[in-house]
């Protein structure tokens, strides 16, 4: 729930950043035609949700629709990971990134880069590793940080890819592949106006199983489909990220200008790029972000509606999480008690958030955090 709380939260962050696009509206505007906001219990999680309101399904600026869709994108890989190592397959990650600077502009930056990877992935020496391996597919995920409180080398975008092999490889086999690939990738970048990237960084190549340390912590399928919302490492900022240093100091514009680049540099661009087929060798249905983001559990139980006011005094006073976890925990009684103590932000009553915070530990029957 503390997840949930969070990611309301950066969302209206980045509803202040983003006010003319639909992340703006999202889980904020009703349905057309729509009577009221429904609230849903899941029978299966336990957790709550809202119904009748407008989704916008961007897994790169809202962190709801986000954590919705990397879940189910998450389980697909997954199971196709699981599919084909259980037909005796293997699974390779492969890592390419590029030289990177503060006076990089994110738009040429990815334009490049994405020169450079067709290029490299045309390239018959490439083909030729790729045979070696028994390279059947791949799923190719963009992962993007920026270094202002780090390395100061600015945006730094690279790219993921799960190999979909049949040749077992050892460390020996890994490392000429490796070898071999950089050359190719080094030589791409070149001629896209990259640079050349360093022979330490620019291309890694795992076995799925002996990934290191920090991809075992989030799991393979995890370094794929959750690269943009997870929390950067070694002074590094994920876009997400950058929503919390705006949402912890109002007054980091910085960190707010480069969301807005980030976010119009990748709208409409896909979180995850599956090879021709590769779906359809694992039965995985073509969905999109959006279809995701509309769908609503089947075992979820219908528990009360909100009024149009209700759900007014409800986005006046920031509480659109705060419903959620008292549907989940207290049920609908619950939730009426809440709307009958907010009423009175409709007749211009100043609610804090300590007056709020006081409120959900009664109705949860929990002791009022210290000051409240």
């Amino acid at each position: 729930m503390a997840l949930r709380v969070e990611r309301f939260a950066l969302q209206s962050v980045a509803r202040e950043i983003l006010p003319k696009t639909r992340t703006a509206l999202c889980l904020r505007a009703r349905i057309k035609g729509s009577e009221g906001v429904s609230v849903w219990k899941s029978d299966h999680h336990g957790t709550a949700h809202y119904g009748g309101l407008q989704t916008c399904g961007s897994v790169w600026s809202c962190p709801i629709c986000a954590a919705k869709i990397t879940e189910r994108r998450r389980i697909e890989v997954q199971d196709a990971m699981g599919q084909h190592r259980a037909a005796g397959g293997a699974v390779q990650l492969l890592t390419l990134t590029t030289p990177h600077t503060r006076a990089d502009v994110l738009a040429d930056l990815i334009a490049k880069q994405s020169t450079a990877l067709q290029s490299f992935l045309r390239d018959r020496a490439v083909k030729t590793v790729f045979r070696e391996m028994g390279y059947l597919g791949q799923i190719r995920a963009w992962e993007i940080t920026h270094g202002r409180r780090g390395t100061g080398n600015g945006w730094h975008p690279h790219f993921h890819f799960l190999q979909f092999v049949t040749v077992t490889a050892n460390a020996a086999q890994l490392m000429d592949w490796k070898t071999r690939l950089y050359l190719r990738w080094d030589a791409c970048c070149q001629r896209a106006g990259l640079g050349s990237p360093s022979s330490a960084h620019g291309i890694d190549l795992q076995d799925g199983s002996k990934a290191d340390r920090y991809i075992s912590k989030w799991g393979l399928e995890d370094e794929l489909t959750r690269g943009h919302t997870k929390k950067g490492r070694a002074g590094g900022e994920t876009p997400f990220d950058l929503l919390r240093s705006v949402l912890a100091d109002g007054e980091d514009r910085q960190g707010a200008a480069l969301f807005r680049e980030f976010s119009e540099c990748f709208r409409g661009k896909r979180q995850l790029s599956w090879s021709n087929g590769l779906k359809a060798c694992f039965c995985q249905a073509e969905t999109t972000d959006e279809e995701i983001a509309n769908q609503q559990e089947d075992t979820a139980q219908l528990l009360g509606m909100l009024t149009v006011q209700q759900w007014r005094d409800v986005l006046k006073v920031k509480a659109r999480a705060t419903v959620l976890e008292l549907a989940a925990a207290g049920g609908w009684s619950s939730v009426s008690r809440f709307l009958w103590f907010i009423e009175g932000a409709a007749e211009g009553v100043q609610f804090d958030a300590p007056m709020l915070a006081e409120a959900r530990a009664l109705l949860l029957h929990e002791s009022p955090p210290p000051g409240a």
